[in-house]
């Protein structure tokens, strides 16, 4: 696996992880899931190996997500440090909303990956989960611009 310009080619997920952000999801439906995500730079990639989840305290979680103060807090100064952000669109499809591209500018530099998971179409058919490098850049004096580029998930 190769990186063009510096920008990671895929994401790597692995099936414990993969099975936690199912579980977190479909445990918290109709509400959106939150949490954070662990792992490394590997290869050309995003290789994610952990996942912890996050209470979501929003005032309408049903349609958005805050991540609980305290968690967040604690999550932001875990060793090793978290690389990306999952939450989860419970009754749509697993894309950036408005919302979402508008809360990229408050994610520190150590977030890379942006992972969005929504229910299966049926019970028995597993999430559906999209993954995103964060993409961020300097606009010559004026605030920095967030955008998020789609990548394939791939076993680790």
């Amino acid at each position: 696996m190769t990186a063009f310009q510096g920008i990671p080619q895929s994401i790597r997920l692995s099936s414990s992880v993969q099975q936690m952000l199912g579980k977190h999801l479909l445990s918290c439906y109709p509400q959106e899931a939150c949490g954070i995500l662990l792992g490394a730079a590997a290869a050309g990639g995003m290789c994610i190996d952990n996942y912890v989840p996050i209470r979501n305290v929003a005032p309408d979680p049903l349609h958005s997500f805050v991540p609980e103060p305290v968690e967040w807090i604690r999550a932001l100064y875990r060793d090793p440090a978290p690389v990306g952000l999952f939450h989860s669109h419970p009754n749509s499809l697993p894309w950036p909303s408005p919302a979402d591209l508008n809360g990229l500018s408050s994610l520190g530099p150590e977030f890379k990956v942006y992972l969005i998971g929504s229910p299966g179409i049926s019970h028995t058919s597993a999430p559906l989960l999209n993954g995103f490098i964060i993409q961020r850049q300097d606009n010559c004096g004026s605030a920095q611009t967030h955008t998020l580029q789609h990548v394939p998930l791939s076993p680790a």
